[in-house]
C-alpha cells in the first residue's frame, strides 16, 4: 500500500500566480481531505484506460505521417502522442512520490501548464512512432498498478497545476482516461480516421475531471458581477453536481437546492465541449446541451468561465 496522504478538492485561481517568475514547488498539502463529489467507479476507469490506451497505440501505428498537425492543439500527432507518454510518467511519479525537483513556470493555470507541457516533450523522442506506442503501452500499464495500490485519499503533488496543488489517484485516473480519450479524438481528427468515445468512458472522465478540476481552472474574471449558480447533469444516469461560481473561485458539490441554470448534457457532448474540442454554440444547436431555469442564458457563459482542464 503506497502511504495515505490527505487531499483537497476546493481550489481556487491565486492572485500570486498572475506574475511570470520561475518556482520549484515542493508544498504540502492541507490537513482536512473532503469526499469526492461523485465517486469514481475504479475498475471500471482502469478498464477504460486499459481499452483506450489499446485503441490509441493502434492509431499511432496506423497513422503514416507523423508529422501533420492534430485537430484541436498546436502540436503535431508524434507530439501529441508524446505528451500522452509524459502524462502517464508524471501522474505515475505523483502517486509513487518520485517527482523530480524541477522550476516551474509561476503564472496563471494554462500557461503554466503550457510551458509544462512544451518541457516535457522535448524530453521524448518523437521520431519513432512504434517506440512511442510502446512506451504509451509501458505507462499506461504501470500507472494503472501504482493508482490500484494506492490509498484513494492520498494527496499526491501535482506542481504543474500550481504550486502546492495536489489531486488524488482517483483525480489522476480520470484525467489519465482524459488524456487518451480527447489526444485520441485530436490524432484521429487530424488524420481523417473514426474515432469514436464511448458515453461510459465519458461519463467516468466528466463525472470526476470536472467537480475536482473546475475549482482548479476558474478564470479569475468568472463571477465578478455576483455569483451564478448551475446544476450540471449528465444524461444516461450520469452525474449530476452543483457548481457555483464568484469573485473568480468555483465551489463544487453534490447537486442540492436552487440553482440559477440548470445544464443538461449528453457526457460526450460535454466532454468535448469542457475540453475546447466543440463549440458551445455547436452542442446547444445539435441538442447535445440544453440549458433552463431562472437565467438559462447563463448557459451560455458556462464554458467561458474556465480554462481548459
Amino acid at each position: 500500500m503506497i502511504p495515505r496522504r490527505r487531499h483537497r478538492i476546493v481550489d481556487s485561481h491565486r492572485p500570486e500566480e498572475t506574475t511570470i517568475t520561475t518556482h520549484t514547488s515542493r508544498q504540502s498539502g492541507p490537513a482536512h481531505p473532503l469526499a469526492p463529489v461523485v465517486a469514481l467507479d475504479r475498475s471500471a476507469a482502469r478498464a477504460a484506460i486499459s481499452v483506450a490506451a489499446e485503441r490509441f497505440t493502434a492509431l499511432l501505428r496506423e497513422t503514416d505521417d507523423h508529422e501533420c498537425p492534430a485537430a484541436g492543439t498546436d502540436w503535431t500527432v508524434a507530439e501529441t502522442a508524446a505528451h500522452v507518454s509524459c502524462v502517464f510518467t508524471g501522474f505515475s511519479a505523483a502517486i509513487a512520490g518520485e517527482l523530480p525537483a524541477l522550476t516551474y513556470l509561476q503564472a496563471d493555470f494554462p500557461t503554466r501548464l503550457a510551458a509544462s507541457n512544451a518541457s516535457t516533450i522535448a524530453t521524448v523522442d518523437h521520431a519513432d512512432a512504434g517506440r512511442l506506442a510502446e512506451l504509451i503501452t509501458a505507462g499506461a500499464q504501470r500507472f494503472l498498478e501504482l493508482a490500484a495500490a494506492a490509498d484513494p485519499e492520498m494527496e499526491c503533488e501535482t506542481p504543474w497545476y500550481g504550486p502546492g496543488r495536489t489531486r488524488t489517484p482517483d483525480c489522476l485516473t480520470a484525467l489519465a482516461l482524459s488524456e487518451l480519450t480527447v489526444h485520441g479524438h485530436d490524432i484521429a481528427g487530424g488524420t481523417g480516421r473514426p474515432w469514436p468515445i464511448p458515453a461510459e468512458h465519458a461519463k467516468l472522465i466528466v463525472g470526476t475531471v470536472c467537480p475536482e478540476m473546475l475549482p482548479l481552472v476558474v478564470r479569475p474574471e468568472a463571477g465578478r458581477g455576483g455569483p451564478m449558480r448551475y446544476e450540471v447533469r449528465l444524461r444516461g444516469n450520469g452525474p449530476r453536481y452543483f457548481v457555483r461560481i464568484a469573485d473568480g473561485t468555483a465551489e463544487v458539490r453534490p447537486a442540492s437546492g436552487p440553482v440559477d441554470c440548470v445544464i443538461s448534457a449528453d457526457p460526450v457532448t460535454f466532454l468535448l465541449v469542457a475540453y475546447g474540442r466543440m463549440p458551445l454554440g455547436r452542442a446547444l444547436l445539435r441538442g447535445g446541451m440544453l440549458a433552463w431555469g431562472r437565467r438559462p442564458w447563463l448557459g451560455l457563459r458556462f464554458k467561458d468561465l474556465f480554462f481548459n482542464p
